[in-house]
C-alpha cells in the first residue's frame, strides 16, 4: 500500500524477535528489495520486562549483550552508506518504558561509532509521560535528551505530548519527528503539535504506523489527515496543503538524513518520482494541483519510479502479484492468531 500510494522510501521499526522466529530482519530487507522500495529498517529492541518494572511481557525482551551484538550484525550485513543506497539501517530501542537507560546510552554510543541513525517512540501517550515522571523524575523527551538522544542523527515517532519548550529543543537540536496522524487519531492518543515543531525548525515527516493501528497503510491519505487534524488542533491557518506535501517529501528525507538525495525534484537528485492524475472526477474544478492531491479523495499513484525503475504503473504494482501477497498475508495472520490462542 505504501508503494501504491506513491511512497518511494520507507522505514520500519521492528522490535519483537522471538528466538524461534528465524532471521526476521533479513526477511524484511529481502522483501523490500524484491518490491523495489527504498528502505531504512530499524533494528528495535526491548530489555525492560514487566518483572523489572517495564511494560513488555518478559517473553518479548532480550538481554543487552544480545541486543548490542544484533545491532552490529545487521549493520554489517545490510547497511549501505554509499550514495544512492537502497538500504540503510537504524538502531532503535523501542521506547523509554520498554528499555533500560543503559541500553539507550549504549545504543546511542554504538550508532554514532558505526555511523548510523537512531530512532525510538516518544511522547505517544499520557501513560508514557506518567511512567517517565514516576521512574525517572523527567518527562519523556527530557529523559531521552539526558541519555544523549537528541540530535540531527535522530528521529522520534509520534511526539504527541510535547510542550512548547520541548518543540524548541527538537528544532534547536535538529531532531526529527515521524508524525502518524491516522494512527494517533484512531487510537485516541492525541495529535502532535506539528505547527510548533515546524516553526521551531524540526523536520517533521509523515508515517502510517503499523497495521495494528492503521489498516490503510497508504501514505497519500496521511497528507489530508495531517492537514485536517492539524487545523482542528491549532486553527485554520496552522497548516497549508504545501506544508503537508513538504512533510511527506523533503521533511521525511531530512528525518532519514537523505535530503541531499531524495524528497525533491532537482538536478542531481535520485530518480525517485511519483506521478498522480489530478484531472479525474474527484479533483474536477480544483485549480491548485497540490490542493487537488491533498484535499480530494486520496488517489493511487499513476506512476512510481524508484531509483530509476518503474515500480507502479497505471496504478498497479509491477514488482509483485498483489493477490498472491494478500493471500499470503491472510494466511500468516491466521497462523499468528491461532498460535496466540493455543
Amino acid at each position: 500500500m505504501l508503494l501504491r500510494s506513491g511512497c518511494s522510501t520507507t522505514t520500519d521499526h521492528h522490535y519483537v524477535f522471538p528466538a524461534s522466529a528465524g532471521d526476521l530482519f533479513a526477511a524484511e530487507v529481502d522483501t523490500a528489495r524484491a518490491l523495489g522500495i527504498r528502505f531504512h529498517p530499524c533494528r528495535g529492541a526491548m530489555d525492560l520486562g514487566r518483572s523489572d518494572g517495564g511494560l513488555p511481557p518478559d517473553s518479548l525482551v532480550e538481554d543487552r549483550d544480545t541486543i548490542l551484538a544484533a545491532y552490529e550484525d545487521v549493520v554489517a550485513r545490510f547497511h549501505d552508506k554509499s550514495p544512492g543506497a537502497m538500504t540503510r539501517v537504524a538502531l532503535a530501542p523501542t521506547s523509554p518504558f520498554s528499555v533500560t537507560r543503559e541500553l539507550l546510552v549504549e545504543t546511542a554510543e554504538l550508532a554514532r561509532r558505526l555511523g548510523v541513525r537512531l530512532h525510538t517512540h516518544v511522547a505517544e501517550t499520557v501513560d508514557e509521560q506518567d511512567f517517565c515522571r514516576e521512574h525517572f523524575g523527567m518527562r519523556p523527551l527530557e529523559y531521552l535528551e539526558d541519555a544523549g538522544w537528541l540530535g540531527g542523527d535522530v528521529w522520534l515517532a509520534h511526539c504527541i505530548h510535547l510542550n512548547e519548550s520541548e518543540c524548541a529543543r527538537m528544532g534547536h537540536t535538529g531532531t526529527g519527528a515521524a508524525h502518524c496522524p491516522s494512527s494517533n487519531g484512531r487510537l485516541g492518543a492525541g495529535i502532535a503539535p506539528v505547527p510548533s515543531l515546524l516553526g521551531a525548525g524540526a523536520p517533521v515527516g509523515l508515517g502510517v504506523d503499523g497495521a495494528a493501528s492503521n489498516e490503510s497503510g497508504a501514505l497519500a491519505e496521511e497528507l489530508r489527515t495531517a492537514l485536517i487534524l492539524g487545523r482542528a488542533a491549532a486553527g485554520p491557518t496552522a497548516l497549508g496543503v504545501r506544508d503537508v506535501l513538504e512533510m511527506a517529501t523533503l521533511h521525511g528525507a531530512r528525518c532519514l538524513g537523505r535530503d541531499d538525495e531524495i524528497g525533491h525534484l532537482s538536478v542531481g537528485a535520485l530518480a525517485d518520482i511519483a506521478v498522480w492524475r489530478v484531472d479525474d472526477l474527484a479533483r474536477a474544478g480544483i485549480e491548485d494541483p497540490v490542493a487537488a492531491l491533498v484535499l480530494a479523495t486520496a488517489p493511487h499513484v499513476e506512476l512510481l519510479i524508484v531509483d530509476g525503475s518503474v515500480v507502479v504503473e497505471s496504478g498497479e504494482l509491477r514488482t509483485a502479484d498483489e493477490f498472491a501477497l494478500a493471500s499470503a498475508l491472510a494466511l500468516a495472520s491466521r497462523r499468528l492468531s491461532e498460535a496466540a490462542i493455543a
